[in-house]
């Protein structure tokens, strides 16, 4: 039975690996997964390596200020960054109005471009473009790495075939997710260092500025949520009670998850959330949109859509409705707490 289960765990965590996509896609660390959490060393994570390559390695750290960071999701947000903002200075550089891209999932991405009145007499034009690409590419991951999440809440199936609800928006997914954004994003202003080099160095960094724990103090972590935040064993006979929602909707930042009693002086590091505000610096308006082309795209544009006039998603604009059905869909699920790591009376150290 063991060995059946695991079996099927390869086939699930390698079947998303079979894309064209231009962003190396990276299986994340599910917890309650199939075979152990696999916890690793901030000293031990390899060369980032964009396309294919081995030395880099992928795993879980539990930071004091970051919570659970999942290198993988973050590695591969970092490289949808560098793949869309290097595909937006390429059409920026020829006064494209727009183009489309796509990741892993299936959906078409198209970003609208107007321009500032002046832009063929900038002097600084080339400067800009690199600045609006960038920002253009952050801002587009984050939505891109929010919809993987949406799309699996309503069962999307990268192998084909097994349900990847049971992870979406696990507790450690948007805040990793986020922070590839934001390193990439400094990675590509890096005049110096090539980009796997400059990334490779900011994610350690980033790590230890957080407060990076041994594999063991991880592995204790999460025996401190075990049947609190998930129960059971194996991913598909787990019970997630705990979804983390937040895409800083509300704020503009997402707070990480920290688990009560490890590293008890460590307060949340929250981190902003890309927008396209400092593009109206330079005169640019800048839209993004959504195709969606997942088996479940009905599901999710009946949300906003309930009479069937549009076929296409704006994160600005519907990512709040969406979110909001989604959330209520959890808390009749797994209760009104679905989305608070800890009660209010936990969080008093050394109450009861």
């Amino acid at each position: 039975m063991k060995f059946a289960v695991i079996f099927v765990a390869a086939l699930l965590l390698t079947a998303g690996c079979h894309t064209n996509s231009a962003a190396k896609y990276r299986p994340g660390q599910y917890f309650g997964s199939f075979i152990k959490m696999n916890f690793i060393s901030v000293d031990h994570l390899g060369k980032h390596q964009s396309k294919n390559g081995v030395p880099e390695k992928n795993g879980m750290v539990y930071t004091g200020r970051g919570g659970f960071i999942d290198i993988g999701h973050l590695r591969e947000s970092a490289d949808r960054t560098k793949y869309i903002s290097e595909l937006a200075y390429e059409n920026l550089l020829k006064n494209k109005t727009q183009f489309s891209f796509r990741v892993v999932e299936p959906a078409n991405f198209f970003v609208s471009i107007q321009y500032p009145r002046n832009w063929d007499s900038l002097a600084d034009k080339e400067k800009i473009t690199k600045d609006v690409s960038i920002s253009i590419g952050q801002y587009c991951a984050q939505a891109t790495t929010v919809w993987h999440e949406i799309i699996t809440w309503f069962g999307y199936k990268s192998s084909g075939i097994f349900s990847e609800n049971i992870s979406s928006f696990s507790w450690e997914d948007p805040y990793s997710d986020l922070l590839g954004t934001i390193l990439a994003a400094q990675a590509l202003k890096d005049s110096v260092q090539k980009y796997d080099d400059a990334i490779t160095k900011l994610i350690h960094d980033e790590l230890i500025n957080l407060g990076a724990q041994p594999p063991a103090v991880g592995e204790q972590a999460m025996e401190k949520i075990r049947g609190k935040w998930f129960k059971g064993e194996y991913y598909f006979f787990v019970t997630m009670n705990k979804r983390n929602f937040d895409i800083g909707l509300d704020d503009g930042f997402i707070t990480p998850w920290l688990i009560e009693g490890v590293c008890p002086d460590c307060e949340p590091l929250p981190k902003p959330v890309p927008n396209l505000d400092s593009l109206t610096e330079y005169g640019f308006l800048v839209k993004l949109e959504i195709e969606p082309r997942e088996h479940e795209k009905g599901k999710i544009l009946a949300i906003i859509y309930p009479q069937g006039q549009g076929g296409r998603i704006e994160p600005a604009v519907h990512f709040t409705p969406i979110m909001k059905h989604i959330k209520n869909e959890a808390i009749a699920k797994s209760g009104p707490e679905v989305d608070v790591p800890v009660k209010e009376r936990e969080t008093i150290v050394g109450k009861p």
